[in-house]
């Protein structure tokens, strides 16, 4: 690490106590467990915000997709030809068709409430949601399949469950009716439960003997999802996409293709690559990523992790201070010493290495010991978990997803910041007069 044996000693030599210099090696030690401490705290502070970043990328586009693509106008009609052509660009794991439809729903009163609903405050009111119609391939079952309880929820959205109904003249008579996956949240302010009968109204009117009224249809509840984000368990309902293209008048056409990628992070590149496949398409296309959609929230995220980077930083240099004043008290003990090393003919720069290299050995013992206690700190967060608040944060222990790059960082920079500690008392000894310190000796 350094190549002059003279400095090398007795910098190492200076660290070692006396009796009469213990005062000085127990502040040493207490700047060294300041330094580790420090860098221990920012590394675990960065791996536990980068677990929730990516908890939360994670479960945005497990709700969203990587790739989104839209006409500019209306909904796109040749789906095979596009998904064909989708399905030949490099880098590609699957596309399907979706689509999206703003609704009312509301507990069906006419089909009786089931028993289980006994004595529950509910509300009786309509809602608006937004209404998904799911493609029943592998990728968007895989997506819905974390948010629900067993595989059996997504079998029964894309079929028909019985329903018993009591006519007028008292007779009963069995339907089969569609089914809809509804959010946790959305089943609390509805107050169902799975198998109960709810009623969904299409903002497309339909004549009736009754004037013009809402198209509406009943639904069957096949199951509930949770996915841990509360604005879309409120206001986002699946269907399949069968059941949606009919109930909301879209034919074979639908409002957008989704698409899945190998590497999320090169979306921006497999666009590209889409734009020149989609060149002859007849349909004006339009393309957004997963970085696009939420991009608000993703730069507040980015702006938030650099701000705690930037403050924690300022641990490891108010624990940088605490090596200064040891240095300072150094050079003051050793006043005689290095006006020895200099009337034996050691120069300026060599007194002036041997205090940075004491500085540098107390900032780079302290910066490794800390890295070295923030990864076993988030070994043990993985490990043994701290438990939060799972129906604020959907997850159950603090997400702690360790970076290679975050340690390398805090590492460097927290070296760089301790040896520039050492600066100020090795320009002083540096600049000591033998004459003066030796005068009274």
């Amino acid at each position: 690490m350094f190549k002059n044996t003279f400095e090398n000693f007795i910098a190492l030599r200076y660290l070692r106590s006396k009796r009469k210099e213990v005062f000085i090696s127990i502040i040493t030690i207490i700047s060294l467990i300041g330094v580790a401490l420090s860098v221990m705290v920012l590394n675990i502070v960065l791996s536990v915000m980068t677990g929730f970043e990516e908890e939360l990328q994670s479960k945005l586009i497990d709700a969203n997709a990587h790739i989104t693509i839209k006409k500019n106008a209306g909904s796109i009609e040749h789906v095979p030809e596009l998904i064909d052509i989708l399905s030949k660009v490099p880098g590609i794991t699957s596309a399907y068709p979706y689509t999206y439809s703003q609704a009312m729903i509301k507990l069906d009163r006419v089909a009786g409430i089931p028993v289980n609903t006994a004595g529950l405050k509910f509300d009786s009111g309509a809602r608006g949601i937004l209404i998904r119609g799911l493609d029943n391939s592998s990728s968007p079952r895989q997506k819905l399949l974390k948010s629900v309880v067993n595989e059996s929820v997504l079998d029964q959205l894309f079929s028909k469950a019985p329903l018993e109904i009591e006519k007028s003249d008292g007779s009963k008579q069995t339907v089969n009716l569609p089914t809809i996956l509804l959010g946790k949240e959305l089943q609390r302010k509805l107050g169902v439960f799975e198998g109960d009968t709810v009623v969904v109204l299409s903002p497309e009117l339909s004549s009736s003997p009754l004037g013009i009224v809402p198209k509406h249809r009943r639904f069957i509840i096949s199951g509930f999802y949770s996915s841990g984000l509360v604005e879309y368990e409120s206001g986002l309902a699946y269907m399949g996409i069968k059941e949606a293209q009919e109930f909301f008048g879209f034919g074979s056409q639908v409002t957008g293709v989704e698409i899945e990628v190998f590497d999320r992070n090169k979306t921006s590149q497999i666009m590209d690559s889409i734009s020149n496949a989609l060149v002859d398409f007849p349909e004006g296309l339009y393309m957004s990523d997963w970085t696009e959609q939420n991009k608000p929230l993703w730069d507040a995220i980015k702006l938030e992790k650099r701000v705690y980077f930037i403050v924690l930083l300022l641990l490891i240099l108010i624990a940088s201070f605490s090596i200064v004043s040891t240095l300072v008290m150094v050079v003051m003990e050793k006043g005689r010493d290095i006006a020895i090393f200099k009337s034996m003919g050691a120069s300026d720069r060599q007194i002036l290495r041997i205090f940075l290299i004491q500085g540098s050995i107390v900032g780079f013992s302290g910066v490794i010991l800390g890295t070295l206690l923030g990864f076993l700190g988030c070994v043990g967060l993985q490990t043994f978990g701290f438990p939060i608040d799972v129906r604020v944060f959907s997850i159950d222990t603090v997400p702690v997803h360790m970076k290679f790059y975050n340690f390398i960082t805090v590492a460097v920079v927290g070296f760089i910041i301790t040896s520039l500690a050492g600066v100020y008392p090795a320009r002083r000894a540096s600049r000591l007069n033998p004459a003066e310190a030796l005068r009274f000796e």
